[in-house]
């Protein structure tokens, strides 16, 4: 039995001041104030005084890929070499930010980094693989810059290699299958193009709706959601009639797909972050000003718009979810945090939303709400103790300095206590 004392409790149900959590193995058993909690003798006392207590932090968009250099870069090295890296060094990162559970939304490392990290190997997350993600032949999982043959053998190159091509409804459903039998978690399907396409924009629609449906049928048929990599309206409707549980990205939503999102309880899984490291790293390498829209990248095109349509999104009254589209390099492992900041600072919520953006609704679209989120009794014991107040200074979360102690499932895996 362990009785973590902090100075406030911070989650997604409100604050509560002076907090003591009881957790017994892997769970919280009890939560109150130090007036009337009882410490049991023998519990070891974890003092977190003068820090404030936090759920563990969800990411439902990263990708694991340990890579250095990232496209044909990856050519250069081994695939076991990624793997290691990925394991070691991106896990950690995650757990020094206070990030306790992630959403691998496809690839090829990902899922053999959860293996070792649920055999206890390594530490890290608790992590949620989708395996490789489904894409039509010309698609955003193809590889256009390789030949379409290396592509559908899906060699193990890198993070480019990640996609499973999958065309018409029989081979579709063979695909799902394939992924289920491996052991995914859940189905990640390319239902638009994206916007680091070589081909395909993100205003394309990729999947017929009879396509989605087919593999919604074989995945829910095995009890898994479906993501879906979605941008644009047309791809949105498909994707959300066929009965897709998580829309990633999905930021060029209109007023009809919002509303369609809303009526059938679709969680949009925002991925801010990326846009805004790109937008800024285009800024930085001297990308033509907005008063020359036609030169600019799409990508700093599309961020123009990006706080105006997840704002429509959230007024709508759809469930978001924080991802960041982590993916090393410029999308650095451990930056997570950034997705609350800019929650507050670019949508406008407020920075309790925010927080129940980046850790309920995370609960919620990984389907372990039960269990995951918020403090509370019977919910596994995930829990972070911060050195800031979030609802003051919703940025000090990206300082991993301020991340002191890091609890997943009552395993202490961070301890910075009264450094």
């Amino acid at each position: 039995m362990r009785a973590i004392k902090g100075d406030l409790l911070v989650d997604a149900n409100g604050v509560k001041k002076d907090p003591v959590l009881l957790v017994d193995e892997d769970k919280i058993v009890k939560v109150g104030s130090s007036s009337d909690v009882s410490i049991p003798s023998d519990a070891e006392v974890v003092d977190a005084s003068g820090l404030f207590l936090m759920p563990g932090l969800i990411d439902c968009h990263v990708h694991f890929n340990g890579s250095v250099t990232g496209g044909l870069g990856n050519f250069r090295e081994r695939f076991e070499a990624r793997l290691v890296r990925s394991a070691v060094h991106e896990t950690r990162a995650l757990l020094d930010a206070g990030f306790t559970s992630v959403m691998d939304a496809g690839g090829l490392t990902g899922f053999h980094v959860r293996n070792a990290v649920n055999e206890g190997i390594v530490p890290g997350p608790r992590i949620v693989a989708a395996g490789r993600y489904m894409s039509v032949t010309g698609g955003h999982g193809d590889t256009h810059y390789l030949p379409l043959e290396w592509v559908k053998e899906g060699r193990p190159f890198g993070w480019g290699m990640d996609g499973r091509i999958a065309d018409g409804v029989d081979e579709c459903m063979r695909a799902v299958r394939e992924q289920l039998r491996e052991g995914v978690d859940f189905i990640k399907i390319c239902t638009s193009g994206g916007g680091g396409s070589l081909r395909d924009p993100p205003q394309i629609p990729e999947y017929t709706y009879e396509e989605i449906k087919a593999m919604v049928h074989i995945a829910h048929s095995w009890g898994r959601k479906v993501m879906v990599h979605c941008y644009n309206p047309e791809a949105i409707r498909r994707s959300v009639t066929a009965g897709v549980d998580l829309v990633s990205h999905g930021n060029m939503a209109d007023d009809a797909s919002v509303k369609l999102m809303k009526e059938q309880g679709t969680i949009v899984v925002s991925t801010i972050s990326v846009y805004h490291r790109m937008a800024r790293r285009h800024a930085e390498r001297g990308a033509q000003p907005a008063s020359q829209p036609a030169a600019r990248p799409r990508v700093s095109r599309m961020y123009d718009t990006l706080f105006d349509d997840i704002r429509r999104i959230h007024e709508g009254g759809v469930t978001l979810a924080a991802g960041t589209d982590t993916m090393g390099g410029g999308m650095p492992f451990g930056g997570n945090a950034l997705e609350m900041e800019l929650y507050v600072d670019g949508v406008g919520v407020e920075p309790l939303e925010a927080i129940r953006i980046g850790t309920l609704n995370g609960a919620k679209a990984m389907g372990m709400e039960d269990t995951l989120g918020t403090l509370e009794q019977g919910k596994l014991a995930d829990i972070i103790a911060v050195a800031v107040n979030p609802l003051e200074n919703i940025k000090g979360l990206q300082e991993k300095g301020n991340i002191k102690m890091v609890m997943k499932g009552g395993e202490v895996l961070k301890d910075e206590l009264g450094k």
